[in-house]
């Protein structure tokens, strides 16, 4: 029997699907499937249905899901104190925020690490689904959520505010003078989070004409001269074309920074931790649009 290919049964019973499973173990979808139809062969079992909804564990896959679940941890715990006691600053880490952060904020900062630590190797994995720091699916998180977990390390590191924005073209045709107006523009809004909370509140009764989660989405739409967007302030100030329109109250969320215990004083991590920390309180005022 083959402990990696029993990891990837672990991990499809986490995700649910082949596709989310394959960007958590940042290999193909197609890989996915061969390692779990090879651990289902040396088991002689049947350890998955697929349905509509994606994996379904079986009767069989429920009862080997727990022992499954003890030796991967135990491997993980083995791993990460292996890395542990590495003290030279080489090898790869992996990084994952919320994909237009990381497009756009950081992508840019973490190659100025690099050149900093040439032997390093940083991995951005941007990404829509939270990835699990517990399971060793990466290193260090940035998140605007707060996770609770035992086996992590969390503190607040900064906050991101957002605001409305416009093409010039747009609000030369139709100015936006307050929030009374907004109810006759059309928004470009995430489909959830503090920031469509806030703009709910101001224009009670507005109605979107364009919804994306990603906020990358909503100021191309923008330039686009579509409407009126929620972005945050630190792509909207510096998106070629579009113009901040002031609102009263503009809302924040407090950005996550996550690392696993074990791995905290690891070196290779805590220098990226601190390199992190020390950026986002010297682009505090860009953050929030200040």
């Amino acid at each position: 029997m083959n402990w990696d290919d029993l990891r990837f049964v672990a991990a499809l019973s986490r995700a649910g699907s082949l596709a989310k499973t394959a960007a958590a173990l940042g290999v193909d979808h197609t890989t996915v499937g061969r390692r779990v139809e090879a651990a289902e062969r040396a088991l002689g079992l049947r350890l998955f249905t697929r349905t509509a909804a994606g994996y379904v564990l079986t009767r069989d896959g429920e009862r080997l899901l727990a022992p499954l679940q003890q030796v991967e941890d135990a491997v993980l715990a083995l791993e990460r104190g292996v890395h542990a006691q590495r003290g030279a600053l080489e090898g790869t880490v992996r990084v994952t925020s919320p994909e237009t952060f990381g497009i756009t904020y950081l992508a840019p900062r973490l190659a100025r690490f690099g050149h900093q630590y040439p032997a390093l190797c940083v991995e951005l994995l941007p990404a829509g689904a939270v990835l699990d720091l517990s399971r060793s699916e990466a290193e260090l998180a940035l998140r605007f959520v707060r996770t609770s977990h035992e086996s992590l390390r969390v503190r607040r590191v900064g906050e991101v505010r957002h605001g409305l924005y416009a093409s010039a073209a747009y609000l030369d045709r139709h100015p936006v003078r307050g929030p009374g107006d907004l109810h006759a523009h059309p928004l470009l809004l995430p489909g959830s989070g503090v920031e469509l909370a806030w703009l709910q509140h101001l224009s009670p009764g507005a109605r979107p004409a364009f919804v994306s989660d990603v906020s990358l989405a909503l100021a191309e739409a923008a330039q686009a001269d579509a409407g009126v967007a929620v972005l945050p302030r630190f792509l909207g100030d510096r998106t070629p074309g579009l113009l901040h329109v002031p609102m009263p109250r503009e809302p924040g969320q407090p950005l996550w920074l996550t690392v696993h215990r074990d791995l905290r004083q690891t070196p290779r991590v805590s220098v990226l931790v601190d390199f992190l920390v020390a950026t986002l309180r010297a682009d505090r005022d860009l953050l929030l649009g200040a």
